[in-house]
Parts: C-alpha cells; structure tokens; sequence
C-alpha cells in the first residue's frame, strides 16, 4: 500500500507543477503579443535598427511592467525579454536586419522560469517558459480604379442619364443634387451609425445584409446632418426606387474586396455608392443601348446586349482593385452600294440574300469584351505630404467580327473541249465564312502610379496610361468558301460541275482576299461602338493603356499588429 501511495504523490506532484508550466507558458505568449504590439508603434519606417535599439528596450521595460500579472512575476527578477529588428520576407518568415538597415518589424521572445512546488518530491526545481511573437507597424490605405462621379460632364449626361433610368427607373441627370453627389464623400462608420447594425469586426460587418432602401436612407441621413439637403433628397428618391428592397450584402455594396480597419474611416463618393449599388441590385446589369442605332445610316444594328459587370472596384492594404467589365454582342447590316463588288477582267461578282436575288447587306455578329484593368498599392506614406504608389495592369481587350457573305455571279474560262479551246461564262456562287479579330493583350509590366496630397486633390484622377480609345480597328479575314458553279451547256452538252470548278477555281483563289478589302465598313461598326462606350470609360475606369487612380481619403500609417 505505501508503494501505491508514493506513486500516487508523484503523479500529482507531476500534474500540479506541469500545470503551473503550462500556465506560465501562455502567459509569456500573451506577455509577448502585448510587447510586440508596443514595439510595433516605434518602427516609423525611418530610423535604422541601430537608432532604435536603445528606444526599443526602454519601451520593452515600461510594456513589461504594465503586464505585471503573469505567474511567478517578480519586479526584482521579471520575465527576460529578447528583442531582435528585422522584416518580413515574402513567404511570411522574419529576417534580422543589420544596424544600418530600417526593420519594419520586431520579434520579441518572453522567457521566465516557475518554482516546482512539489521539487522535494520529483526533485525538479523549475520548469522554463519561453514564446515568441513578431509585431508590425503597417500603412492602412485604400483606393479605387474608375469614379462614375468623373463622368458628371455635359458630354456624357444623357448617356449617364440613360444608364441611371434603367438601373434605377429614372434618371437623375435633371434632379438637383445629382452634381452634388459626385463631389461629396461619407465614410463607412457614418453609413454604419445610422443602419444601427453591430459594428463587430470589419469582417463581419461587410458580411452584414441591409436593404438597399436602409443603405440609401442612411447615407441621405448622413448628408442632412451635414447641410446637404439637396444631396439628400437624391438618395431618399433613390430609396423610394424598384430596386430598393433588394437584401444586399454591405461589403458588396460598397464595392470592397478588404476587411481593413481602414475602411471604416475611408471616405466614399457617394455618387460612386449610388451607381455601383444600383449596379448590384440590377442583377446582371444588361442594358439597352437604344443611340448604338443612331448617327450611320450605313449600319443597322439588331439584338444588342450589353452588360457591365461590377467588380470589387475598391481595396485596402494588399488587396486588389479592379474595374468595370464590359461585354457587347450586336448583329450589324452592313449596307454597302449597289455596284458589284468585282467587275474587272473574266470575273464580275456582287453581293446576293440567301434566295440568290441581289441584297447588298452584310449581317456581321459583333462581340466584345474589355477585361478592364487591376491594381494594388505598393506603398504608402503619411507624410506630409501624403503619398501613395500603385502598380496598374491592363487586362486583356478583344473584338472579334463573324459572318457570312454570298456573291453571285460569272466567272469567263477557256474549257478545252473536243471541238477546241471554248470561251464561256461560268455562273458561280460563292458561299463566304468571314471574320476578324483585334486585341489588346494584358500587360506584362504594370503601369506604377506615384500621387501626393497635396499638390494632388482627393476626387482627382491620376491616369495609368493616356490612350482613351477603347477597341482597335479590325481586318476582315476570309475563313472558308464553298463554291457552286453552272450549269453550262456546249453545243448541247452539259459540261461536267468537276470541269467547270477546276477552271474557275484557280481565278476566284486570286481574287477573294482582295475582295475583303471592300468590307472596310466593317470598322465603322468599331467607331460606333466606340462612341458609346468612350463617355463610360472612366466611369468603369477602362482605358487601353491601365486605368485611373483615384486615392481614397485618409490614410492610416504605423498601425500594430502581430505578425506571427
């Protein structure tokens, strides 16, 4: 029995002080992580790691007497504090820095040791407790690719007037707040405060669903407050509209791929928030495009849809930005002249319908799609002035053309036949497979953006590329051709498809490439499109060569966090 009871002793002597182990160890982890954080607020990305040793470890003592209640802490002995300068890498793992080098981060390691209290029975004095923990200071900053507020020009009202009727059922080109929305500004938190939702986390507020009636009467509330009654009145219409009652999610509604903090004190335009959100209610946002017909008579357009995908055009810290997309699939009649397309030498050919009557109309399926552009901030500073940088990519940019042409006509041949070398005329159809394709492939390098404030001003763009021309002009390309000729009759006899095709064929093969060249009508069809989407482009913050910049005001700079 005394065996047993001794082995008993033991284990419970082992259990007590592993526990009192354990218990040190988490609170040197948690020790750590509070030092770490309090570090974290001297890196100021300027002095070197030399500069900041002796502020480091002063600041290291006071953090360690504030968080004096971790187990076994004595003011005479308190824990060992371990601090080493250096950054992270690109996979996430620490590196020290030399002394001359500026650390963007700190590692602190907390080590203590507790007294056993059962030593007389395990013969084990203490146990050691030692963790580590790596705090950052790190720039809070967002910003967005495209404004609809930009668009606000006398130019593209009635195209923007247009584009509000069908998203929201009516436009608000005519209403007078409509140019005071697109140089006034809320933040999140003032949205937030008045659709009395818990904040949380920023994460779960951007999960959070409203109605879009609520967000729209929210921000209206919000420019009452701040005298700008007409403003108001726009956002109270718009929550009165069809789409108002749709649930949306508010992270969606304010166009944002980031859970930042910063977004909270970020400052949207609201002219943006209106457009993007009526966008998201939309559901697949097609629209008419009804002026696509007017201004050619040359060129007649059918079953026109069109379609502009929103994208979370706004991002914070290392998150990503994009812009708008565009897809545009028409059918344009091309209505070329009367006169046949080739009447020179043994060959005369013109435009036929499928019924083989003369019809001058080339039917050509236009699609289009522009990929837009994406970026993300590559730094920021606080300054003064403030600064920003970014890198810009152009996504891809294709235009594609498809149809069908048939030509109608005689092809004049020598057959050689019994009687002799006979000249005819050769009744031929030519069946036509056409298309063209044009693209602007994505960058390979990005544009990079650098924008103070000042002398820059917030709302302002700062473009990524100058190019303002949307889809590059196209060339006809001949697919494919089917061709049927005769009949023809010598004498009486008819001579055989097989003969007639082997002696026409040669002279159409020299002649159908150059006949594309007819079709340049086609890029009037691109010039068409291209006036319809140019007074949109920086609304969805398209352009050929990047797109535009917008900084969102204020950035936060030297925020602490943990890092590993």
């Amino acid at each position: 029995m005394s065996a047993v009871m001794v082995v008993l002793m033991l284990a419970a002597a082992f259990v007590v002080d592993l526990g009192m182990q354990r218990v040190a160890r988490s609170d040197m982890q948690a020790l750590a992580d509070v030092v770490a954080l309090d570090l974290a607020r001297e890196l100021d990305g300027e002095r070197t790691a030399g500069e900041l040793q002796g502020p480091m470890e002063s600041a290291a003592d006071a953090s360690t007497l504030r968080n004096s209640s971790t187990l076994g802490f004595d003011p005479a002995d308190p824990p060992a504090l371990t601090i080493t300068l250096g950054v992270m890498d690109a996979d996430g793992e620490f590196l020290a820095v030399l002394p001359s080098e500026v650390p963007t981060a700190v590692r602190v390691q907390a080590s203590t040791s507790v007294g056993f209290a059962f030593a007389g029975v395990t013969g084990v004095e203490d146990g050691q407790a030692s963790r580590r923990a790596i705090g950052a200071a790190e720039s809070a900053a967002c910003f967005q690719l495209g404004s609809y507020a930009a668009t606000v020009k006398p130019a593209a009202a009635e195209l923007f007037g247009d584009l509000m009727e069908q998203l929201v059922g009516q436009s608000t080109v005519g209403l007078v707040g409509y140019n005071g929305l697109a140089t006034t500004r809320v933040t999140l938190l003032d949205i937030v405060d008045e659709l009395s939702v818990d904040l949380g986390t920023v994460d779960g507020l951007l999960t959070t669903t409203v109605l879009l009636s609520d967000f729209y009467l929210a921000i209206a509330t919000v420019l009452e407050r701040d005298g700008k009654t007409a403003e108001a009145k726009v956002l109270e219409w718009a929550a009165a509209s069809f789409v108002a009652e749709q649930p949306v999610l508010i992270g969606d509604l304010i166009a944002l791929s980031s859970s930042s903090a910063a977004a909270l004190e970020t400052e949207f335009n609201v002219l943006d928030l209106l457009v993007g959100s009526a966008f998201l209610a939309n559901g697949q946002n097609f629209l008419d495009l009804a002026n696509l017909q007017a201004g050619n008579s040359s060129i007649g357009w059918t079953s026109t849809s069109f379609q502009i995908i929103e994208e979370p055009r706004r991002a914070c810290d290392d998150d990503e930005a994009r812009t708008a997309q565009v897809r545009l699939n028409s059918t344009a009649n091309l209505q070329l002249d009367n006169a046949p397309l080739l009447d020179k030498g043994p060959v005369s050919l013109r435009l036929q319908g499928a019924d083989g009557k003369p019809d001058n109309r080339v039917v050509l399926a236009l699609s289009v799609e522009l990929a837009g552009a994406h970026g993300r901030l590559t730094d920021v500073n606080c300054g003064p002035p403030v600064t920003f940088e970014a890198d810009i990519w152009r996504d891809l940019i294709t235009t594609s053309l498809n149809g069908s042409v048939i030509l109608g006509g005689s092809v004049e041949v020598q057959l050689p036949l019994l009687v002799g070398t006979v000249k005819v005329q050769v009744p031929v159809r030519v069946a036509m497979t056409v298309s063209a394709n044009a693209s602007k492939p994505a960058s390979t390098l990005p544009t990079h953006v650098t924008v103070s404030y000042p002398p820059q001003e917030y709302g302002e763009p700062v473009s990524a590329g100058i190019d303002r021309t949307v889809l590059p002009y196209v060339d006809l390309d001949l697919v494919e051709s089917t061709l049927e000729v005769g009949p023809v009759k010598v004498g009486g006899i008819t001579i055989a498809t097989d003969v007639l095709t082997a002696a026409v064929n040669p002279l159409l093969q020299g002649v159908l490439p150059s006949l594309l060249t007819k079709f340049a009508l086609a890029n009037q069809v691109v010039d068409t499109v291209n006036e319809i989407l140019v007074p949109l482009q920086t609304g969805m913050g398209l352009t050929l060569a990047g797109a535009d910049f917008f900084a969102l005001p204020t950035p936060q700079c030297g925020t602490p966090r943990l890092v590993g």
